[in-house]
């Protein structure tokens, strides 16, 4: 399976350098040392490419530590209000600061991020449902409600244009590109503590038995979490479902291990968003829709699969 994988990466991102709007970036125009050929490739198409690969693989790894932590299958940055908090946090960095860096819109971005993650997950804690689509709909309410507030902050601040410019995910605006590195700094940590969030998703009684310091754990997770979700939302915008459905796909083959399997998940969630981005830009070619968009089909469709694989099992598991 790993091999298979990593075949798909290596020739997903060959297409990615070679695919887009100006056709004559070609192995041949390379090798023969064609000038525009070579700066597309060098000042566009491996940046782009980068940067897909890390939001990719960030926020599907940023999906498994939600899930891990809420010991939820259906949890992820969009269904707890994470991203929703990092466009909210955004849209106050442009309020009150105007012009300013993407380090500074980061800032913002996972401060607002982390502080609704914290909120959130301090209040589906308490509350004691056992029905598996219970929290993240009520994660989906939270961040429609954050949305609602953001949306009616961008009106009295005139604003609006601003949210309409982040409102899709794009791998087509190449201002922010340099942003998206700041997720290779939580990718690390991750593979570092793969181990400790495997076993805080057993439960608090049972990490603390093994020596885990659980509360750390859970806050290092939500800040790696919400790290993650500011840089990629600055970078490229909203990248509905990545959080969501990969860890589900990554985890149906390899498990709940999250150090056997973290590095596996990346090349995944890669591969998925590589295929999304190279049908965004040829079903309209030369032109290029929105990559939110076609993730958001795709996405959507294996949601509502596992949704609803949930919610049979979650029925049967009661008959029984």
């Amino acid at each position: 399976m790993r091999i298979l994988i990593i075949a798909l990466f290596v020739v997903l991102v060959a297409l990615s350098l070679m695919i887009g709007s100006l056709g004559g970036v070609t192995p041949k125009a390379l090798l023969a040392g064609d000038e525009t050929a070579l700066r597309v490739l060098l000042y566009s198409r491996i940046p782009r490419t980068a940067a897909i690969i890390l939001s990719a693989a960030g926020l599907s790894v940023a999906g498994l530590i939600m899930q891990a932590i809420s010991r939820n299958k259906f949890m992820s940055p969009a269904t707890s209000g994470t991203t929703d908090a990092a466009a909210f946090g955004l849209l106050m960095s442009f309020i009150f600061l105007s012009k300013q860096s993407g380090i500074v819109q980061t800032l913002f971005a996972f401060v607002f991020a982390l502080v609704a993650t914290l909120l959130f997950t301090s209040v589906i804690n308490r509350l004691k449902l056992r029905e598996v689509v219970y929290i993240p709909l009520l994660g989906m309410m939270y961040g429609g409600l954050i949305s609602a507030l953001t949306t009616a902050v961008a009106y009295r601040f005139d604003a609006m244009q601003m949210m309409a410019s982040i409102g899709l995910g794009s791998f087509a605006r190449l201002g922010n590109f340099a942003i998206v590195y700041i997720v290779v700094a939580p990718l690390i940590l991750s593979v570092m503590y793969a181990s400790k969030f495997s076993i805080i998703g057993l439960g608090e009684d049972f990490a603390k038995n093994l020596g885990v310091r659980y509360r750390r754990v859970v806050f290092l997770g939500l800040a790696v979490i919400s790290l993650i979700s500011a840089a990629t939302f600055v970078a490229v915008g909203p990248l509905p479902f990545i959080g969501l459905i990969i860890p589900n796909m990554a985890t149906s083959f390899y498990g709940d291990n999250l150090k056997k399997s973290i590095i596996d998940l990346m090349l995944f969630g890669a591969d998925f968003v590589l295929v999304c981005d190279i049908l965004s830009r040829l079903i309209i070619y030369p032109f290029e829709m929105s990559v939110s968009l076609t993730v958001s089909i795709i996405g959507g469709v294996i949601f509502m699969i596992y949704l609803l694989r949930g919610m049979y099992g979650n029925r049967k598991q009661k008959t029984v």
